[in-house]
């Protein structure tokens, strides 16, 4: 018996080490997890937050408030011009934190009068309890050093969307851009290994179809299936928790660009992959870092310098930041921006898609 067990045991063990995807999946993805989040949440420091601050007041008083707003060490201070229509500013640049200091802020504080500061914020993102944190503790602080702790500034919170919208709206973006990125690089990886494993581009090599049509019918299947998934997320977002965005043009053109660049993505992949058990691990090295590090579940405010730096150069980010623009800010000159990025970097991929691959090749 136990020399039959034995030959149970090692025969599995000689299958899971040949296997790759047993060895990425039972090893090196519980490590991946493991280094991204603690690099995450563990950091080299305390996490640091942007500020927007518009100074009515343009005082001596507010200046040295705003630095202790800077010295807490939690808060980048972006100054705000006097001049600036705040609706538009916060629209056109996709503001999470704004803090205004009203005119005569100064005066009010050196005087003992009453005076409010309003602390405009987008309550459902991560950065929004610790943004608040840091501003009611230097306010706090304030009003101890000049009246012994009688609150003469008091902080006025206030939304800067819509009251109508929440978490789970804000959820959605970043949710419908993950599941492009993992439908299209997902499937076209594993359809790639299948097809050349099956032998069927060897068949099409004799065929006139050349690789760019290949390419084109992969992408339009890719879009009929996002459109199918974000479908289900939409209906189901409307019907569970009563989710009142709606898909615009700009957030539409932004799926379908993004479907096209991660269709490329996995064509580029699969001609790195010639085993198919391989392939989904080949992809999921590639999309799970992508998927924590490019906002889709945590604020990239909230991660290490040089993780934010890092994300910059994940095409998913520049996704999710423009649907998060074009469907929960209104933003419509941001969701360009990113649209734009994301466009380039899908042309550049099919190109190199279309140079590197062929039926000869295959």
């Amino acid at each position: 018996m136990a020399n039959r067990v034995k030959m149970v045991f090692s025969g599995l063990a000689k299958q899971f080490f040949r296997s790759p995807g047993s060895v990425f999946w039972t090893i090196a993805f519980p490590v991946m997890l493991i280094l991204i989040f603690g690099a995450i949440f563990s950091g080299t420091g305390v996490s640091k937050y942007d500020l927007y601050v518009q100074d009515l007041d343009d005082s001596l008083v507010s200046g040295i408030y705003i630095d202790g707003l800077e010295a807490t060490g939690v808060l980048n201070i972006h100054e705000v011009p006097v001049n600036e229509d705040v609706d538009a500013f916060i629209e056109r640049n996709s503001v999470v934190n704004l803090l205004i200091i009203p005119a005569g802020f100064g005066q009010a504080l050196t005087s003992g009068s009453e005076i409010e500061v309003t602390l405009r914020q987008d309550s459902t993102a991560g950065s929004s309890r610790a943004v608040l944190a840091a501003v009611n503790a230097v306010t706090q602080q304030a009003n101890n050093e000049v009246t012994g702790g009688r609150e003469v500034i008091t902080v006025r919170s206030g939304s800067i969307v819509s009251e109508d919208l929440s978490f789970i709206d804000f959820f959605l973006p970043g949710t419908i851009g993950l599941m492009v990125m993992m439908i299209a690089v997902q499937s076209i990886v594993g359809y790639q290994t299948r097809f050349r494993n099956n032998g069927i581009f060897r068949k099409l090599a004799t065929t006139p179809m050349n690789n760019a049509e290949w390419l084109s019918g992969m992408m339009l299947w890719m879009l009929v299936m996002v459109a199918i998934s974000v479908a289900a997320i939409m209906v189901t977002g409307m019907l569970m928790y009563d989710v009142r965005m709606s898909l615009d043009l700009m957030a539409i053109a932004m799926i379908v660009v993004a479907t096209g660049l991660f269709t490329a993505i996995g064509m580029i992949i699969s001609q790195f992959v010639k085993d198919e058990e391989v392939a989904g691990t080949a992809a999921g090295a590639i999309t799970f870092p992508m998927m924590f590090l490019s906002g889709s579940f945590f604020p990239l405010e909230s991660m290490p310098e040089y993780l934010q730096a890092f994300a910059q150069v994940l095409p998913l980010t520049y996704v999710n930041n423009g649907l998060r623009d074009a469907m929960v800010y209104g933003n419509a000159s941001g969701a360009m921006d990113n649209l734009l990025i994301v466009l380039v970097m899908a042309v550049a991929f099919i190109v190199v898609t279309v140079a590197i691959s062929g039926w000869k090749k295959e």
